[in-house]
């Protein structure tokens, strides 16, 4: 039998000693006796022939994993462990991983190591590691350890798990437009910047980005606490979305909450930049973060697509944070369906001991401490800071209160204290006039660098080549700014990894490229705005960025933008046109940029009309298609009249078009019909909306019968609006028919495709019985709503919160068409399976859920009080309910939330409230 000398050897790169020296003593005091090369080897002792000597001679082997990697003696001593272990066929080796470990130095040590249980450390001070640390060195039995460990209630689930695990990774990889996910090995960690370690007083970005972490998270425990509970939920894979204007601190909640989970439930979180790559994932679950989706809206939407589509291992969440919901309504049927309810991010709460107030308060003393200053008196009185934050809703956001803490510090006596003067001030002070001062300096045009700056804010980053293409743009123009050379550029103090960046936060953004354009640029705004757009790779993201910069320019800081500027600029040159017209053609258009779309877009028409009159076969379809676009812009800009006059050349177009080529116009034309019978019934003109949907659904049907697959889909959507504009009509035996043929159609794509499709053939199945019930053939209605329910009960299994709301409605139709049917037991189970589940809803997501969850208290009090003779549980029920009731119809009133049209009556009927 091998007699050791030691208990362990600890292999460590030195720069984590310290925190190894903290795990040698505990595993001394608990009688392990270890070896650790600053407590053994003495002066004038051959270092390495001890290393080597004390690594045979040890049972164990500890691997220590950190922040900082492996040392180079470190993956020696680890080799050679590797080695022994391999002769000698006996496990010496614990690899262990401290606070912060990152995957990557695991996989950079040894892949024979991938299969070996690891022991994590979340903290130091945690004893429950040591303890099992400690028992694995003395040899104790492992069922003992397992015990001690399941023992421990906060015992983290990810405690001891195989680095295989560890390194278990996601990967996204592009092909066009289509993006592939498997599960592999990770090379990259999520990312979650801090900056918090390096404060900056002489910089605004720093002061005010949310990476600065200048105070800490304030006023969003709630919001913490739905996230928890979305991550939390069983589903294997789901998404959500927090919407909020800029400055609510959407970012900065998103990052908290990724922190958190790191560092109190094992799992992997941040930001995968680019969206392609293999990123770790944990075995507790990942949270991937991703910002500004109506950015990127194809990639992104074919990202959620993918992962809906692709069974995963592992436990994955998707956080997009935008400024409205408005991208989600361009997602796939199949993307859809992982997400769940996600909420809007306002402005702090004010009032008493606001949450605003406790944040100014705290940013008044960091910005003090940080500089290491004594912390003066506070500029304002809690009463005044609450004056001030009434006086305007931008005032509640977080950023507003960063940045008055930060003005009232450089101008105490300053006067003006509206969010858009205070924004303006620090521009001026932090980035304009240092810009001016540093211009000066190299004998450069006063307003070059300004200008550089403001215009790399509608890029995100001007890189060399873009910067190349805009100087070159501005002197053959000639533009009256004078840009400096590119070598000139690169010396400047805007020039870093590559390129100049966009100032950040947004509203920074948007109110220096304000004063660019209105100051320095003048009448030539908007050649400038153009030549920016021209100069980058990625016009569509570009373009993307500038519509926010305008939102938050007009709606935030109350800035008039020189939009027009841009639209006449465009407008006298058709290339120009075509360049803005082919950035702006996307799913989601900010509203801002619609005048300039609607510009672009006729200016296409023109253009392909004069090309079409000379060949129509090769520019017709051009031409439609641009006429197709111009009718959604007129119609979003509230021109229903010339929109609809544009579908329907689009469609006369098409149709000729189809007459000789039917197999490659044919779904065009289909589409179009399908656009133009929304646009007719919404002009009024119902019957010829009829006969448009009537002869797009002839279309999908000849397209269908050589291709069910492709056009399966399209086909049941078309029959759906036939089926409504046909009961719009009187028509109901027909809409009935229509109704049916849907549902056939979705039954049949469902069976090859359940996850796909069963969303769709539940919702058919609801209209039919809808539909079944008007035609007095109440018992098939019944039968249909019952399927429906079946359905969306297994789907909301996978997925309770992105099926639940829909399985409780459902279940409130089949409670009334169950009573209606006399099956009075059955219709009372129904509704209080409907009131459970959106019980549950309204306790994440009142707003959402609050409203519907009174439509079923309503329904269940009119169950109950059918009996008529009501136990004397029964009648003690009916009062709890109706206290429950008049207490959500509370809530509801005093949030102020907006209840769905269908439920207006419940909140306005003449009941009044017991205790008001």
């Amino acid at each position: 039998m091998t007699h050791y000398l030691n208990d362990a050897f600890l292999s460590h790169n030195s720069a984590d000693k310290p925190a190894v020296e903290i795990i040698a003593a505990a595993l001394e005091q608990q009688g392990v006796k270890c070896f650790l090369d600053k407590w053994d080897i003495s002066p004038g002792d051959q270092w390495l022939r001890n290393l080597e000597n004390e690594l045979s001679g040890s049972r164990f082997i500890l691997i220590f994993f950190g922040s900082n990697g492996v040392g180079s003696y470190q993956q020696a001593e680890a080799d050679a462990a590797l080695r022994r272990q391999i002769q000698q066929r006996q496990h010496c080796i614990i690899p262990v991983l401290l606070p912060g470990a990152s995957p990557e130095h695991i996989a950079q040590c040894s892949l024979f190591l991938q299969g070996v249980n690891a022991l994590k450390f979340r903290a130091l001070d945690d004893p429950l590691p040591h303890r099992v640390l400690a028992g694995l060195l003395r040899g104790e039995d492992p069922a003992h350890l397992r015990q001690l460990i399941q023992a421990e209630a906060a015992a983290p689930a990810d405690l001891l798990q195989t680095l295989q695990q560890w390194l278990s990774g996601l990967c996204f990889a592009w092909q066009e437009n289509e993006c592939w996910v498997s599960e592999g090995q990770g090379k990259h960690c999520l990312n979650i910047p801090d900056f918090s370690g390096s404060f900056n007083a002489d910089n605004i970005e720093y002061l005010l980005s949310w990476k600065s972490r200048l105070t800490d998270l304030i006023g969003r425990e709630q919001e913490l606490n739905v996230l928890h509970g979305w991550a939390d939920s069983p589903n294997r894979i789901s998404a959500c979305m927090i919407t909020g204007e800029g400055g609510a601190g959407k970012t900065r909640l998103a990052f908290e909450f990724a922190r958190q989970l790191r560092e109190q439930k094992g799992w992997q979180a941040g930001e995968a930049q680019g969206l392609s790559g293999c990123w770790y994932t944990a075995a507790a679950g990942t949270l991937l973060v991703i910002d500004y989706p109506e950015q990127r809206p194809e990639k992104v939407s074919a990202l959620l697509d993918a992962l809906a589509r692709q069974p995963l291992s592992c436990k994955l969440r998707v956080l997009l944070l935008g400024r409205n919901g408005d991208f989600l309504k361009h997602l796939t049927q199949t993307a859809q369906m992982i997400m769940a309810p996600g909420f809007e991010l306002t402005g702090l709460a004010d009032g008493s001991d606001s949450d605003g107030w406790q944040l100014f308060q705290a940013a008044w003393q960091q910005l003090y401490r940080r500089q290491q200053l004594a912390v003066p008196l506070l500029p304002l009185t809690e009463s005044g800071f609450q004056h001030w934050q009434q006086h305007n809703a931008a005032h509640r956001r977080p950023l507003f209160v960063l940045a008055l803490a930060i003005h009232r510090m450089l101008q105490p006596d300053a006067s003006d204290l509206s969010a858009p003067a205070i924004l303006r001030a620090l521009v001026q002070q932090y980035e304009v006039n240092r810009l001016f001062k540093e211009a000066k300096q190299l004998s450069l045009d006063p307003y070059s660098l300004v200008m550089l700056r403001a215009l790399a804010g509608i890029a995100g980053k001007l890189d060399s080549a873009a910067l190349r293409q805009l100087i070159e743009a501005s002197e053959i123009l000639p533009l009256d700014c004078r840009l400096p050379q590119l070598p000139q550029i690169k010396q400047t103090s805007l020039w870093l990894d590559g390129g100049i960046h966009a100032v950040q936060p947004d509203l920074l953004a948007a109110d220096l490229l304000h004063y660019a354009l209105t100051e320095a640029a003048g009448d030539q705004a908007g050649a400038w705005q153009y030549c920016t757009i021209a100069a980058v790779v990625n016009s569509r993201e570009a373009s993307s960025i500038l519509g926010r910069l305008i939102h938050d320019a007009q709606l935030i800081l109350k800035q008039a933008w020189p939009l027009q500027a841009l639209i006449d600029w465009v407008s006298q040159d058709a290339e120009r046109s075509a360049t803005i017209n082919a950035a702006l053609i996307r799913n989601y258009l900010e509203r801002t940029l619609l005048p300039l779309a609607i510009v672009t877009d006729q200016s296409a028409v023109r253009n392909y009309e004069q090309l079409a009159q000379d060949n129509f076969a090769a520019y017709g379809p051009a031409l439609a298609l641009s006429l197709n676009n111009l009718s959604v812009r007129l119609a979003d800009a509230g021109r229903r009249t010339e929109g609809l006059t544009a579908i329907e050349r689009a469609v006369a177009i098409r149709e000729q078009l189809a007459q000789d080529n039917f197999a490659a116009y044919g779904p065009a034309l289909a589409l179009s019909l399908n656009n133009l019978s929304v646009d007719l019934a919404e002009a009024g003109r119902r019957a010829e909306g009829l006969v448009a949907i009537k002869r797009a659904v002839a279309s999908y049907e000849q397209l269908a019968q050589d291709n069910f697959a492709a056009y399966g889909s399209a086909l049941a959507g078309s029959l759906n609006n036939l089926s409504v504009r046909l009961a719009e009509a009187g028509r109901r035996a027909e809409g009935l028919a229509a109704i049916e043929r849907a549902v056939a159609s979705y039954e049949q794509l469902a069976q090859d495709d359940f996850a796909a499709y069963g969303p769709d053939l539940a919702m058919s199945l609801n209209n039919l019985s809808v539909r079944l019930a008007e035609a007095g053939r109440r018992g098939e209605g019944l039968a249909a709503i019952e399927r429906a329910v079946a359905i969306y009960e297994q789907l909301a299994q996978d997925n309770f919160a992105a099926y639940g709301p829909d399985l409780a409605r459902s279940l409130n139709n089949l409670s009334v068409d169950l009573a209606e049917a006399g099956r009075r037991a059955e219709g009372l189970a129904a509704i209080e399976r409907a009131v459970a589940i959106r019980k549950q809803l309204a306790q994440d997501n009142f707003a959402a859920y609050g409203p519907a969850l009174a439509d079923s208290l309503n329904n269940l009090l009119n169950r109950l009080a059918e009996n008529a003779t009501p136990s004397a549980e029964d009648a003690k029920r009916l009062v709890d309910i109706r206290a429950q009731l008049q207490h959500i119809k509370r809530g509801v009133r005093d949030e102020n939330i907006q209840v769905p049209a269908h439920l207006v009556w419940l909140f306005e009927s003449n009941q009044a409230d017991k205790d008001d």
